[in-house]
């Protein structure tokens, strides 16, 4: 239980995965996220393409380093969940950052992807965003030598829009 939470914490995007916290699992921060391009798929007239954006957080989704609105909402309204319905199993740390902070970590844990996805809302329409990518999939390395390349917010999208929706309730 306690390794599949951690698990939540090394996939945390746009921050560095200390030692203390990480062990054997630390590295740098990788996408910090704070400049992302609307990509013409994604452009409108009050937001058109190459519009930067900030959207910093959530989670990797897999090696790619892209993150989805869709997978990383059922990934948290699962923890959610699971701590609604075992609040007693979930009271205690699990050692990532915010331990120690009266917070449940399974609680402090999607918030991270929570903040995140609010990012994916454009203010302008209220449509979520599908993704946050780059335009080629990186290498196999590590997050912050795949940092570089710029990111982009692509396809807004009914399925994005729900799901955000069901998880913000």
């Amino acid at each position: 239980g306690d390794a599949a939470l951690k698990a939540f914490y090394l996939n945390r995007a746009s921050s560095a995965i200390d030692a203390r916290h990480g062990g054997a699992w630390a590295r740098p921060a990788g996408h910090p996220d704070e400049r992302v391009l609307v990509h013409a798929s994604a452009a409108t007239a009050a937001r058109p393409a190459g519009t930067v954006l900030s959207s910093p957080g959530g989670w990797y989704d897999a090696g790619d380093y892209n993150k989805y609105v869709v997978n990383s909402g059922i990934a948290t309204y699962t923890l959610l969940a699971a701590y609604e319905h075992y609040p007693a199993w979930f009271a205690h740390d699990t050692g990532i950052p915010e331990s120690g902070d009266a917070v449940p970590d399974v609680l402090d844990e999607a918030m991270w992807n929570l903040a995140w996805m609010l990012t994916m809302q454009d203010p302008h329409d209220g449509g979520v965003y599908h993704k946050l990518t780059n335009l080629r999939f990186d290498g196999i390395v590590m997050p912050h030598a795949a940092s570089a390349t710029p990111r982009h917010v692509v396809a807004k999208g009914t399925a994005s829009a729900l799901d955000f929706a069901a998880t913000m309730a």
